[in-house]
């Protein structure tokens, strides 16, 4: 039994997970003996390797967005370092705050395991390296009371998700006999007893609810808002991006057996589709409602975070089920990933030079910084779908994913989707918007002095912006992206 749970797997397939793990135990080594070092160059050190680590991922690429969205992190951490210092110990010195820089590549290392899994048991424990990094590293902020309080909610609802994914790992092993995930087994227990179906129907929908946690879907959502608010700044952007890109991969992983098979033969993709079209609508609906009436920029990207899972999950809505893919969910998140992050170094920014995290602290950018309120300008306009940035055709390709969709066998669960999908788009507009708005139609205040934008933050702000654009702009000369 324990052999069997191994098969099909290498030291040599792991061997990018295992250079981060030797990165986290070569940067903890360093934490403790070179006393004298900053521990933010811990962060930049562990940035550059683990982004040396995705050209060893080229062609895994949900792997490969969890590294580049780890690397970015720490590239956060590292101009982030002075609030990580002030709210992590008495002093306000830097003694403490090294693990602060090394459990994001240990996440990152679960994340990337677990996109490897072709069982239950790998798929859990890599998904729990991630999820118990999450929880100290939104609580780090020992002297923050919302750290705090958000590392608590965090801990109660992850265990919670994680007992119901634990439960629906015991439902898939009591019908099919394996942990592992596989359409031959499905189909092999669908052909013993066709019965088994409910059984195996429980299972998904257990193992569906436990991924939905980590994608922030409805029901699973309601931890989103609060532990982004209290959560380091780092770490929300982690959980907000690389923990998002997880919880997509497993989703993905879990899918595949039940609607490679026993779609195209025993026609119960039907009720999957329609459980994710009303998961989808009722994430639209709840994140964009929600973002509407945020005055706190963190909450703000809460909600925008969840409303944009409710666009990506429609991406699953295949017409062919024989093969099942869902080829544009890496190209959303690639997006995504690059919108949000920006827009969390800008944030970073604004509250370490204005002290406040609130959508009013981006007041009259436009006149006292032209340049970074350009870069928000793309990163919002991105998350909103305006053409001509990247945003747009990742948007446009769940559209088209529901079009096409009305031409298949579920094509009466569709029909009211696609509305939904439009007005829940054109709230977008509104909310992100607002944070435009603040920044052009305000008069700056007395105090409001012109920021400093750090190189690290320059950098990563001029590089998202031209991959946005190029994204948006490149179909226009190379063709249609579908």
């Amino acid at each position: 039994m324990i052999d069997s749970l191994f098969d099909g797997y290498s030291l040599e397939i792991f061997t990018p997970e295992l250079f981060l793990v030797g990165l986290a135990l070569v940067l903890l080594m360093a934490d403790t003996f070179l006393k004298k070092l900053p521990k933010r160059f811990l962060g930049l050190a562990g940035a550059v390797c683990t982004l040396l680590t995705a050209f060893a991922l080229q062609d895994e690429i949900y792997a490969l967005l969890a590294v580049v969205a780890t690397g970015l992190t720490l590239l956060l951490s590292f101009d982030y370092a002075k609030i990580t210092n002030a709210s992590s110990n008495e002093s306000g010195t830097q003694d403490g705050t090294g693990e602060f820089y090394i459990l994001p590549i240990l996440a990152c290392a679960g994340i990337s395991a677990m996109t490897k899994a072709t069982d239950l048991v790998m798929l859990f424990i890599g998904l729990e390296v991630l999820t118990l990094s999450s929880y100290i590293l939104v609580g780090y902020y020992r002297r923050n009371y919302g750290s705090v309080e958000a590392g608590v909610k965090y801990l109660v609802l992850g265990a919670v998700s994680t007992g119901i994914l634990v439960f629906g790992a015991a439902w898939y092993f009591g019908m099919t006999g394996t942990f592992t995930l596989s359409p031959s087994v499905v189909a092999a227990t669908f052909i013993v007893n066709d019965g088994i179906a409910a059984g195996l129907m429980m299972a998904a929908t257990f193992l569906i609810l436990g991924a939905a946690f980590k994608i922030g879907a409805v029901p699973m959502h309601i931890w989103i808002p609060d532990v982004y608010q209290g959560a380091p700044t780092p770490t929300t952007a982690f959980l907000s991006v690389a923990s998002k890109v997880a919880g997509f991969a497993l989703l993905t992983i879990l899918l595949t057996p039940f609607l490679s098979y026993i779609g195209a033969t025993f026609g119960y993709a039907h009720r999957i589709y329609t459980v994710l079209a009303i998961v989808a609508a009722l994430t639209l609906i709840i994140g964009n409602l929600g973002a509407i009436a945020q005055t706190n920029m963190k909450r703000l990207l809460g909600y925008s975070s969840i409303a944009q899972a409710g666009f990506i999950l429609p991406l699953y809505l295949q017409c062919g089920h024989a093969d099942f893919d869902a080829p544009f969910v890496p190209f959303y998140l690639a997006v995504y990933m690059i919108a949000t992050m920006g827009a969390f170094f800008a944030l970073a920014q604004v509250r370490i030079q204005r002290g406040s995290e609130e959508i009013s602290a981006f007041r009259a950018l436009g006149k006292t910084n032209p340049r970074l309120a350009f870069a928000i300008t793309v990163l919002f306009a991105s998350l909103a779908g305006v053409p001509l940035t990247g945003g747009f055709f990742a948007k446009l390709s769940s559209f088209i994913t529901v079009t096409e969709a009305s031409g298949s066998s579920h094509a009466c669960l569709m029909c009211w989707l696609f509305p939904i999908m439009i007005i829940c788009a054109a709230a977008g507009f509104y909310y992100y918007f607002k944070v435009i708005r603040m920044m052009y139609w305000e008069t700056p205040l007395e105090e409001d002095k012109p920021l400093r934008t750090p190189v690290v933050t320059g950098i990563v702000l001029a590089a998202s912006v031209a991959f946005l654009i190029i994204c948006g702009v490149m179909p226009l000369f190379t063709g249609p992206l579908f």
